[in-house]
């Protein structure tokens, strides 16, 4: 939508690594619950704790961005919907992320 509606000719590189950390998040939750990772017998665990340290980390670096860019925005057009997105990833990824450290196969792997 972004894309669409967008005043000028450049898309910022953050936009495209938020839209495709989001994907990841998607197909990793949507195979998680379906139990595709255990049927194929991939370490879901560490796919999990990988791919939310990502999207805490382009988050953050999004937030940054997006507040960075509405102290002065360009033609007066403040961007409340990239930095509204990358707030509600970073959450759910910190989330994910204190909820893994406190599962047991966390314990597991930090033993092994």
């Amino acid at each position: 939508m972004w894309y669409r509606f967008r005043h000028d000719e450049g898309m910022p590189i953050i936009v495209l690594l938020v839209a495709l950390s989001l994907v990841i998040q998607g197909t990793f939750t949507i195979g998680q619950l379906r139990g595709l990772w255990k049927r194929w017998g991939l370490p879901s665990f560490r796919l999990f704790v990988t791919g939310e340290s990502a999207a805490a980390l382009v988050g953050g670096a999004a937030i940054l961005q997006g507040v960075i860019y509405n102290l002065h925005p360009i033609n007066g057009d403040y961007e409340f919907g990239p930095l509204l997105a990358a707030t509600f990833m970073t959450t759910q990824a910190s989330i994910g992320l204190v909820y893994a450290a406190r599962t047991w196969e966390f314990a597991q792997s930090k033993n092994a």
